[in-house]
């Protein structure tokens, strides 16, 4: 079967018609203004060719984009679009448009994503199930880092279908043999008669063609784009300030929502004390309960209605949570580990025959992490809006339209709001890391828009709602045990995690069915280790619930698991008295991709070359997202223990690359998420609420003490891996190794420092001990 059938090409104007932002604003075209008007006439011109679900060619000769994945920062828009570019074989300037379609065609599903395949890949049942069900479903949502590898095929054959239709359009034309003709820099070339057509002149045609069943894809040989740096289609709009964000979305006589939600997650509105005096604030024009939960102050501005907020006062039902406090839920994490029925993922060979062998020897550790939060720079935000005649519209920053749909059906409720009438649009994002993939903020302003119906509303929460009341990565504790031979090696690797399940605590707020908490893959990623060569290994977990909501969050599993595992590979070479690299290289033999990954980050760190005193080097390797990315970390930790990360080196092979400069900057972008979140962020429970509350106690890092980083990327000719998420992966496990390095001490729970108010981070176990 087709990846995309002729069937799945085809798309009608009413399809595509009504975009939620429309782009030609100078440099490559972009998604820049919300353009009311524009919404309910469409933003397709009839006279306009659509080629299929990803091409539209303008009789201007602009070639329009569309692009289904969320722009959040990482450059999608612009990878995506250089795939169709090329095969298209246009070039890529201010022709190219992108554009967020609004409706949920097939062709844009994520399924792929959903059950952990490549597209290319998938036969069978797999892939009949995707295509059919999840495919019809539409749903669509950016994560996972899987945006490239589930649209890097789809993409690639809309743009040979349409360049193949526009060559059998162009061969009627002059009456000669498809065969005969070429394309380049957007025109069909004739060489015998010197003759050339521009595809604006013939896509009207095109368009009328039977799209091809197999349309031929270029050979890699013959790519001009793919690999080749290319400026983010972004960036021109966004230095002259234009895109439209979430928060920036202003429609006519509009109101302003703040909340506040219960301090203790799960209490509710017992009672408003000043509910009346909050009314007579100036500018507010409601005071609402959400689902007996929340508050909302609507007023004619945010801040009108955020300055009557702090007035509130509110009495808040009691929970049996009030009580709880960090080190209650560790405690609980702990002894989870001792679990006698923990769930298992991996049994192979006989770990306990091995660990109990004559002299083997035995290497144990505990480790643990701290719930931690998202953090994005654009708050949360929706703008709704329920018309008299039932149709509804919506606005927001979302990852995912099937969470987004659902909001708007949860708060407005389908017997106001008919499903087939509401109006989906997705804005730019100002950072996501899988927080706007849950349905909260949407559902909030879409129950308030049907409170108001005909005005559009808009909610946006403070800094301290998003700090202090989200939704967060789990705390988790991990205990791993290896009984190493004579040579030193593992003969067995026996690896825990205590955690509460995301997949759990996701689908009960946002699927009309809760998935169980055994077997989530999340809890686990990073913890199995497999390309090591170990004869014996044992994966299990223990889901421990916890009045906290959790959710997905920047590599998920894989950012505590990493770090309990590749901290114990690191004790396992110093029991064995080995290198931590040159221990590597030997678990790796049966492992050529990531031996080959692990030896490049180590040429560009110089492993080996002496260090100063108080100077330590770390090293971490992972695979993840269908990538393989290794690190080291160069750290310095003074007599006081003020502890700088002064460089790291990133060494990743993530199949073949589109954008090598997206790359990079994500490995960038990653290593500083991973150094903040490694060395300073922590959420702390006490009396049952969130202590922190902005970035005064959750502080980011700042670019005065950040490390100089240095990326390599390695040639490959796999299909793409994901980028998004890998460069966060390794990095606390190799800032840990490296500070071991320097002051022959073990941190094994996150965060690695304290940070006093002046930016100074000192290491935490050193000043504990000096205490």
């Amino acid at each position: 079967m087709p990846l995309i059938t002729r069937r799945g090409f085809l798309i009608t104007g009413s399809a595509l018609a009504g975009t939620a932002l429309v782009a030609a604003i100078g440099g490559v075209g972009f998604l820049a203004t919300v353009d009311v008007e524009g919404l309910h006439g469409g933003a397709v011109d009839g006279e306009d060719a659509k080629l299929n679900a990803f091409v539209m060619l303008r009789n201007d000769g602009h070639v329009v984009i569309n692009v289904p994945r969320t722009e959040m920062g990482q450059g999608i828009h612009t990878g995506l679009a250089m795939l169709v570019a090329e095969e298209l074989d246009i070039p890529f300037d201010e022709r190219i448009e992108v554009v967020f379609p609004t409706e949920a065609h097939p062709s844009y599903s994520t399924w792929s994503n959903v059950l952990q395949v490549r597209p290319e890949e998938a036969s069978g049942p797999v892939a009949w199930i995707g295509r059919r069900v999840l495919g019809q479903m539409g749903f669509i949502a950016t994560g996972a880092s899987g945006s490239t590898m589930g649209l890097w095929h789809p993409m690639r054959v809309a743009g040979a279908a349409a360049r193949q239709m526009l060559v059998a359009a162009a061969a009627a034309r002059l009456g000669v043999p498809a065969s005969e003709l070429t394309t380049a820099e957007g025109l069909v070339h004739h060489e015998p008669t010197g003759r050339r057509i521009a595809y604006a002149e013939l896509a009207a045609a095109a368009a009328l063609l039977p799209p091809p069943d197999a349309p031929t894809l270029k050979p890699r040989s013959a790519w001009g784009l793919i690999g080749r740096s290319q400026r983010r289609v972004d960036l021109p709009a966004k230095v002259r300030g234009e895109p439209v964000f979430g928060m920036d979305v202003v429609l006519p006589d509009m109101l302003h929502a703040t909340i506040r939600h219960a301090p203790v997650f799960g209490a509710g509105v017992a009672a408003i004390r000043n509910e009346a005096a909050l009314r007579a604030e100036p500018g507010v024009v409601d005071v609402a309960i959400i689902d007996g939960r929340h508050v909302a102050i609507l007023a004619q501005s945010w801040w009108q209605a955020e300055r009557a907020a702090w007035r509130l006062d509110v009495e808040w039902t009691p929970t049996e949570a009030d009580g709880e406090n960090s080190a209650a839920l560790a405690a609980r994490l702990e002894a989870a580990l001792g679990s006698e029925a923990p769930h298992g993922h991996i049994d192979d060979g006989d770990v306990e025959a091995a660990l109990a062998a004559p002299g083997a020897r035995l290497v144990e550790a505990d480790y643990g992490v701290p719930f931690v939060t998202h953090a994005c720079m654009e708050p949360m935000n929706a703008t709704a809006i329920l018309n008299e005649d039932g149709s509804a519209e919506i606005w927001a920053p979302t990852q995912n339209r099937v969470t987004m749909q659902a909001g708007v059906g949860r708060g407005m409720g389908w017997a106001d709001a008919r499903p087939g009438e509401v109006t989906l649009h997705v804005t730019m994002n100002g950072g996501a890391f899988g927080r706007r993939s849950d349905q909260d903020v949407i559902a909030e302003a879409a129950y308030l828009a049907a409170r108001h119906r005909g005005r559009a509303v808009k909610v946006m929460w403070s800094r301290e709602e998003d700090i202090g009341r989200g939704l967060y990565r789990s705390q988790a504790a991990g205990r791993l045990r290896a009984a190493l031979g004579t040579d030193g090696l593992p003969l067995a690797y026996d690896a825990r995690v205590a955690a509460q399940s995301i997949l759990n605590a996701m689908g009960s707020r946002n699927m009309p069915f809760t998935p169980g908490p055994d077997g989530d893959y999340l809890t686990v990623e990073g913890l199995d280790k497999l390309h090591y060569s170990i004869p014996n290994r044992r994966m299990r977990s223990q889901h421990v619930p916890t009045h906290v909501p959790i959710h997905f969050w920047r590599s998920n599993g894989f950012s505590f698991n990493t770090f309990f595992s590749e901290s114990f590979i690191d004790e396992c070479a110093l029991a064995a008295g080995a290198d931590p690299l040159e221990y590597r290289r030997r678990l790796l033999v049966d492992s050529p991709r990531h031996l080959a990954v692990l030896e490049r980050v180590a040429e560009m760190a110089g492993w080996g070359r002496p260090l100063a005193p108080g100077r330590g080097r770390g090293i971490a390797i992972e695979e993840c997202y269908r990538s393989i990315v290794a690190q080291v970390a160069e750290v310095s930790v003074a007599e006081d223990g003020e502890l700088t990360v002064d460089r790291v080196f990133c060494a990743i092979d993530v199949g073949t690359v589109i954008n090598p400069d997206a790359v990079v900057a994500q490995m960038e972008g990653g290593i500083i998420f991973g150094v903040t979140s490694a060395l300073m962020s922590t959420i702390t429970i006490q009396d049952g609420a969130v202590r922190q509350s902005n970035f005064h106690d959750y502080p980011m890092q700042r670019m005065a003490n950040a490390p100089a980083i240095e990326v390599a990327i390695m040639q490959s000719d796999l299909p793409p891996g994901g980028a998004g998420e890998p460069g966060i992966v390794p990095v606390a496990a190799a800032i840990a190794n490296a500070i071991h390095a320097a002051t022959g001490r073990r941190l094994r729970t996150l965060p690695l420092a304290t940070t006093e108010t002046t930016g100074v981070r000192r290491v935490r176990t050193l000043l504990a001990t000096q205490a």
